[in-house]
């Protein structure tokens, strides 16, 4: 659908309203910014930014909206109040909040509209009447001053889905018997008498344009005939062979359901199949949904005690913080080992719960915020992953409680997924912290909103589905996610008492309160472009900061006590500082944990904090530095007479045995140039060397030795299948010869006629960063639009994009600016592309440069450099 009535309606808005929709659609904000209403309406009219906007509407608008797109004729408020059959009022709310979103918009009912684009739609009626002219109102009378709700093109298609592929009534009687079409219309109630065929066709649209009358029929139906009436309406236009197969199958197993279906007039034969008419699957939607607009659930609002409301939620919300710092401390100490696929697995969170005294259900909670706030990364060596400290972590660590606490928060705010119910691949677990494609992070987001201003969280989890309703999860189901959403954000202290708390309702406000944040899909899609360390999106890192200076005064920073006691026991009230973690790690047992932690000082613990470099001397200066009072006796005691043991007995690494004569022994061990093989005698005829066998006996040969090599039980090793007398074996090469060729191919550059330059990023093996798109403000955007009004200044398009609309002939004005712009700045932004095989991606690229007809360009989701055909390219939307 153009989008001209849009943006005229955009145009017209007061500028408070325009920014209104600005906060509330953030991705319009992204630079370029669009130049003239025109090119705002096309971006907000772009599929990818409706699906982001789509998650955040309730119930009641997700059915006005499907409403107007079902309904044929033009889609007032009055005919939609009454299709509905909801108060006028409400329906009047609910469209202003869809034009809010910048969902719909009203135009004229005198103005083109969308049904001079529907001359497929039948014709529903919802008085009865027939087809409404345009320009009719509700009752069939004329109301020039009358409003009708538009829809972008998108959205319409997307809400017509359930019926998409339906033929109308008129079309199928065209095709019918006349004597199936009068059947028909006489079981639907209506006279035929004297009728022919056309008028028969006529009276049948009659009779079913009413969809509230066709699904009070439905409503008396049989059962079985209600099932298989629900069967088939689930077969689209894209499976209409299928269906006709279905059809001809239920012939035979169900005749009675299918000749109740006939004989209510919902189905009409053609040509010995019958088939449903696109008024019937409307009034089966209708029937379906029990239609009517509720407005928001009505949520109690419980009567908490302030006071210990705030107590509850600092005490879990430290809680929180200690947990998580002990699991990033003992990575710290020794990585946690991860499976060959990623992720943390079953057997090594048993093992680490039992060692942290945690409660293994939570310990997939404190994993997934850890690596959410850049506390745990992965490192990979050859096969093998581990996952030890993040980039953020020494920072984290000398952070107020408050500022920790916030990373946390934010971080399990923007996850996608509910950490103790990941979801099964293949049958098998998404082990933490691997992210999960999952809508329950919508869900955990919609029951915050849902429960701000003091509403019982319960309450407001039972009336989920109201606030959203696109979640596509069985009722079961999302009661277990949003029981589970609320078991996390009590850990959190986000929730307590039932309520959100001080902390919860401050984290929800910077939420929304940041544009990045409005649309955490985007943000996370963007920033997963270059996730590879455990590093955190700056936006993200901007509203941790900010949520932690507003929590300042609710999180208070504590002072952390160590006391060392005679029994040799240490005990840690609150979580301990990065000193005193690394000393108690080092040379103490954990015990216990919680608000007061308990270490144990042992003659083996003691040794192993010996055995990292430690002295006595140092330890116990460390340990009188964190406490306030005299070491005990018994401690002093222990570490001095473990460091005086300690040492005694010496192991050298050693990697070859030489064994000769004592004249050779002694020669190797005066020869210089073997100084590097650090030989060392063990006897008068054995040396030893930390080198591998084959560099000594290398070094050896090169000396003007003749050394050969033997196995343990002194048998000489000839290299297999070579003459004894050749030349010595590659078996005894460098110890190189296996490591990876540090060589890497390259395409010869198309830009440079074959020159030896290869096009910057094309086939890079390491990660491209993606490139930081900045944001104006709804009110920068909205002066910059009402200046180029003002001015007379048309939305004329660059040069280049001119010459890229030529080749992308699908891409309207405003992704030409946007493909344009990310030509001349060699930017990102993200494409909807077809390839020749007719399979279509999604992808984020980053454009190198234009040659021709074709991008080369830099593909995230390939993570290498790639050659895009222009004309191929059918979608353009920013990468923010």
């Amino acid at each position: 659908m153009p989008t001209s009535s849009f943006a005229v309606y955009l145009a017209g808005l007061e500028p408070e309203s325009l920014a209104a929709i600005f906060r509330a659609r953030p991705d319009v904000l992204l630079t370029p910014s669009p130049r003239g209403f025109e090119q705002v309406a096309q971006r907000l009219c772009d599929a990818r930014s409706l699906t982001f906007a789509l998650v955040r509407i309730n119930r009641d608008a997700l059915r006005v909206g499907t409403a107007a797109a079902m309904l044929s004729g033009p889609p007032t408020p009055a005919r939609l109040a009454t299709l509905l059959n909801a108060a006028p009022d409400r329906v009047d709310a609910v469209i202003s909040d869809l034009c809010a979103r910048g969902l719909a918009w009203l135009s004229p009912l005198d103005g083109p509209g969308p049904d001079s684009m529907r001359s497929d739609s039948p014709s529903l009626s919802p008085s009865g009447a027939g087809p409404s002219p345009r320009g009719a109102g509700p009752g069939g009378g004329s109301d020039p001053g009358a409003m009708i709700l538009e829809l972008p093109e998108a959205l319409r298609e997307h809400w017509l889905e359930p019926v998409e592929g339906r033929r109308t009534a008129a079309q199928i009687g065209r095709n019918a018997l006349a004597e199936d079409v009068r059947n028909a219309v006489t079981a639907l109630g209506g006279d035929t008498a004297g009728l022919r065929k056309p008028e028969l066709i006529a009276a049948l649209t009659e009779r079913l344009s009413d969809p509230r009358r066709v699904a009070s029929i439905i409503a008396r139906l049989p059962a079985g005939a209600r099932t298989m009436l629900d069967d088939l309406r689930a077969f689209t236009l894209g499976a209409m062979f299928h269906g006709a197969l279905w059809i001809d199958t239920a012939q035979q197993t169900a005749p009675r359901e299918r000749r109740a279906l006939i004989d209510a007039g919902l189905l009409i034969p053609v040509n010995g199949r019958p088939e449903l008419p696109r008024e019937v699957a409307v009034a089966a939607w209708i029937a379906e949904e029990e239609l009517g607009l509720s407005g928001p659930p009505d949520i109690p609002r419980p009567t908490v005690d302030p006071a210990g409301l705030r107590s509850a939620a600092q005490a879990a919300a430290q809680e929180a913080v200690r947990a998580v710092t002990t699991l990033v401390d003992e990575a710290s100490a020794a990585p946690i080992a991860g499976l060959k696929r990623g992720g943390i697995g079953g057997r090594e969170r048993v093992r680490l719960a039992k060692r942290l005294a945690m409660p293994a259900d939570e310990l997939f909670l404190w994993i997934d915020l850890a690596a959410a706030a850049g506390l745990l990364a992965p490192a990979r060596r050859g096969d093998t992953i581990s996952y030890g400290p993040g980039p953020r972590l020494d920072g984290w660590r000398e952070e107020a409680p408050a500022q920790q606490w916030a990373a946390l928060a934010l971080g399990w705010f923007t996850l996608q997924h509910v950490s103790s119910r990941r979801a099964l691949d293949e049958e098998r677990e998404v082990p933490p912290p691997l992210p999960v494609n999952s809508a329950a992070g919508m869900i955990r987001r919609a029951l915050l909103r849902a429960a701000a201003g003091g509403r019982s969280v319960r309450r407001s989890g039972e009336n989920v589905e109201w606030y959203f309703p696109l979640h596509d999860y069985e009722e079961e189901e999302c009661e277990d996610l949003v029981a589970a959403s609320i078991q996390e954000a009590e850990r959190l202290g986000v929730v307590a008492v039932d309520v959100l708390s001080g902390l919860g309702e401050r984290l929800l406000a910077q939420a929304d309160a940041m544009a990045e944040l409005a649309d955490i899909p985007r943000l996370l899609d963007a920033h997963d472009a270059d996730d590879d360390g455990g590093a955190v999106p700056a936006a993200l890192l901007e509203a941790m900061v900010r949520l932690g200076d507003q929590c300042a005064e609710l999180l208070p920073a504590t002072r952390t006590s160590l006391i060392l006691q005679s029994d040799l026991t240490a005990v840690v009230s609150g979580s301990p500082t990065p000193s005193m973690a690394r000393v108690l790690r080092a040379a103490a047992e954990s015990e216990s944990r919680g608000a007061a932690g308990t270490w144990r000082f042992t003659p083996t613990s003691v040794r192993a904090a010996l055995d990292l470099g430690w002295s006595a001397d140092e330890l116990l200066t460390e340990l009188r530095a964190l406490t306030d009072r005299a070491l005990p006796q018994a401690l002093e005691y222990l570490i001095g007479d473990v460091a005086r043991r300690h040492g005694h007995v010496r192991v050298r690494g050693m990697r070859s045995a030489i064994l000769g004569d004592p004249p050779t022994v002694t020669e190797l061990l005066h020869t210089r140039v073997l100084k590097n093989l650090h030989l060392a005698q063990l006897a008068p005829t054995v040396l030893s060397s930390p080198e591998e066998s084959a560099t000594v006996l290398r070094e050896l040969r090169r000396a003007g030795f003749s050394p050969m090599p033997e196995d343990a039980t002194g048998t000489i090793i000839l290299p297999s299948g070579a003459n004894p007398l050749g030349p010595p074996s590659a078996a005894f090469a460098s110890e190189d010869d296996d490591q990876p060729s540090a060589s890497t191919g390259r395409r010869s550059s198309r830009l440079s006629g074959g020159g030896s330059s290869a096009r910057a990023g094309s086939g890079s093996p390491s990660r491209t960063s993606p490139a930081k798109l900045r944001r104006v403000t709804p009110e920068e955007l909205v002066a910059l639009l009402q200046a180029d009004e003002h001015a007379g200044i048309p939305a004329i398009l660059s040069p280049l994009a001119v010459t890229l609309g030529k080749m992308a002939t699908a891409l309207n004005d405003n992704e030409l600016t946007l493909l344009a712009e990310a030509v001349e700045s060699h930017g990102d932004v993200v494409i909807a592309y077809t390839d020749k095989r007719g399979s279509r991606s999604l992808r984020r690229i980053r454009i190198n440069a234009l040659f021709g007809r074709w991008l080369d360009a830099h593909c995230y989701l390939r993570n290498a450099g790639r050659e895009f055909a222009i004309a191929n390219i059918t979608a353009v939307s920013p990468a923010g």
